[in-house]
């Protein structure tokens, strides 16, 4: 499978290391907007750079969307309408109703469109959810999930991210969160129940290069899945080196389940006053950058294997490649919580 890659940020360097690591995919071009740096990043992995993406559809099989997140949706429509299968980063888009469109013309199309929730395949997602699918747990009351990085803080520089652009999808909720919102999906098989939300967003930083921020860095959303189960999710980009990393909180009627990344392998499980400790195995093949959470290198492999494979029409019963409806479906619930924090925001605001 011949792949091109639009966009040369970091995801996109995170999605050209893997190619060289899974067998029959080829890294067949980079196209992004700026030509000076898809030309660094094509020759750093001896590629072709594309000067437009109609050349680049004449070179490849497949897509990878790395591009900004306002862009997803043309790029991704161009993409089919060229036959081109898809795989696009998260999130999907910037509204619902760009990603009903785009995701009606991929099931039209009859081509493997496929979302970048990478997070998937973290080992420990895969030991987790086994645990709650054997019944390990009991039945699940409660789940929390917190997602805390220090982007905010470190990167001085005002960029789209910041700005009106990034809005609906670049803030801590918009890209941290989604990956919670699916991840909860995937974990107990229940999607979010976003009417039942209620949302905090808030921004600890409010000013780069003098410059108003207008994205959230930090936010809590409270509320239950479809199938009843009650959450909490914590999100930040303004968080302490102390606080950094992903965490995992699930309470059954048996027993209580905690993980967080800083302890690499290994989780805890609690039945009364008894802890036990459990690990899971790691292939490590591609090392992470600092900060990551351990293995965020390596879900990269697992993703494009699993898309090729899908390609090749050999996908599994139990893969975990997300598809284009799932990429929906996680707009769908981001869009309403975004609308659910003005809300509570106006009523706050009114007088009693």
């Amino acid at each position: 499978m011949h792949i091109g890659i639009i966009g040369a940020g970091g995801i996109a360097l995170a999605h050209l290391r893997a190619a060289e690591t899974v067998p029959g995919v080829v890294a067949a071009g980079v196209y992004d907007v700026l030509p000076a740096k898809a030309a660094e990043l094509a020759e750093r992995f001896g590629c072709p750079v594309f000067s437009s993406t109609t050349e680049l559809y004449r070179h490849v099989d497949a897509v990878v969307i790395a591009s900004p997140n306002h862009t997803h949706a043309d790029y991704a429509e161009e993409a089919v309408r060229h036959g081109r299968h898809v795989l696009c980063e998260k999130p999907m888009t910037t509204t619902v109703a760009e990603a009903e469109r785009i995701t009606a013309l991929a099931e039209e199309s009859g081509l493997v469109c496929a979302m970048g929730f990478n997070y998937r395949y973290l080992e420990a997602i895969g030991e987790i959810r086994n645990l709650v699918r054997s019944g390990e747990l009991g039945s699940i009351l409660f789940a929390e999930a917190g997602f805390r990085r220090g982007s905010a803080l470190t990167r001085s520089r005002f960029t789209w991210r910041d700005s009106a652009l990034g809005r609906s999808t670049s803030g801590s909720l918009g890209d941290l969160g989604v990956h919670l919102v699916d991840m909860l999906d995937r974990l107990f098989d229940s999607p979010v129940d976003s009417t039942s939300c209620r949302t905090k967003l808030q921004v600890n930083v409010p000013q780069k290069e003098g410059q108003d921020v207008q994205v959230d860095d930090y936010a809590f959303v409270s509320g239950r899945l479809e199938n009843g189960t009650f959450f909490n999710l914590v999100t930040s980009k303004s968080s302490l080196p102390e606080e950094l990393g992903f965490s995992l909180k699930i309470i059954g009627d048996r027993k209580e389940l905690y993980y967080h990344s800083k302890d690499d392998t290994t989780y805890f499980l609690k039945s009364r006053v008894t802890w036990e400790q459990g690990t899971f195995a790691r292939e490590e093949t591609l090392a992470s950058p600092p900060g990551e959470v351990p293995g965020w290198s390596d879900t990269f492999r697992h993703q494009l294997r699993e898309w090729r494979d899908a390609v090749s029409a050999r996908d599994t019963a139990d893969s975990a490649l997300a598809r284009f409806g799932d990429g929906l479906r996680s707009q769908r619930v981001l869009e309403r919580l975004l609308a659910g924090d003005e809300q509570d925001a106006l009523a706050a605001a009114m007088p009693s």
